[in-house]
């Protein structure tokens, strides 16, 4: 099994049990689980493989990652948690898959062709795409546009990647610096509640 595809079988993993604990906030039934599982765990790299017209697209190609979300959605649905245990297991999940997902899809888009700017655009959207789904979804709003170092981590995680693959650094530890870069940035916004800054109107002095 190559680093890459161990790599992305965690992310999936990670992303689907994100999704599931999200099911299991709203109480939903099984088969909820399995969608809010596979939302995070295959929106988003479906997008970037449309746009690049990558086809047949990567859970197609391969239905481990399909099997993995499920399995996960299933580990989920039949675990009990404690009270607040759902929360902060899906916001450390949402982030690992984060990270995982974000340097992945940048590493898959430039082997594809695509240019270093265009690869970290699609890395984030392979990070920030599913997880937003899941949330609207949950009619909830999408941690993307909250204000939370969210998306800056996905971009983190890009730019470290193509920055070591411009280096000519081997991909397997340039995807290890990146999964690094994107989950430290992330965790650095949950655990010290770091936020981006926020418009605010000025006052009205007439």
């Amino acid at each position: 099994m190559s680093l890459i595809f161990a790599l992305e079988m965690l992310g999936t993993a990670a992303f689907a049990v994100s999704g599931a604990l999200a099911a299991s906030r709203k109480n939903m039934d099984i088969f909820g689980f399995t969608v809010l599982a596979l939302m995070p765990a295959v929106g988003g790299g479906t997008l970037r493989d449309l746009i690049l017209d990558r086809t047949p697209v990567f859970w197609v190609a391969n239905p481990w990652y399909v099997a993995v979300a499920l399995a996960a959605a299933l580990a989920v649905f039949f675990r009990r948690f404690r009270p607040g245990g759902r929360t902060r297991l899906l916001v450390w999940m949402d982030a690992l898959g984060l990270a995982l997902f974000a340097a992945l899809g940048t590493e898959i888009s430039l082997e594809f062709g695509a240019g270093p700017l265009v690869a970290v655009m699609l890395g984030v959207t392979t990070g920030v795409a599913g997880g937003m789904i899941r949330d609207v979804i949950c009619n909830e709003i999408p941690l993307v546009l909250t204000g939370d170092i969210y998306a800056t981590a996905a971009f983190a995680a890009g730019l470290v990647f193509v920055g070591a693959d411009a280096l000519g650094i081997d991909r397997n530890l340039g995807l290890v610096a990146a999964v690094a870069a994107g989950f430290g940035v992330r965790a650095a916004g949950i655990v010290y509640k770091l936020s981006l800054p926020s418009f605010k109107e000025p006052p009205d002095t007439n």
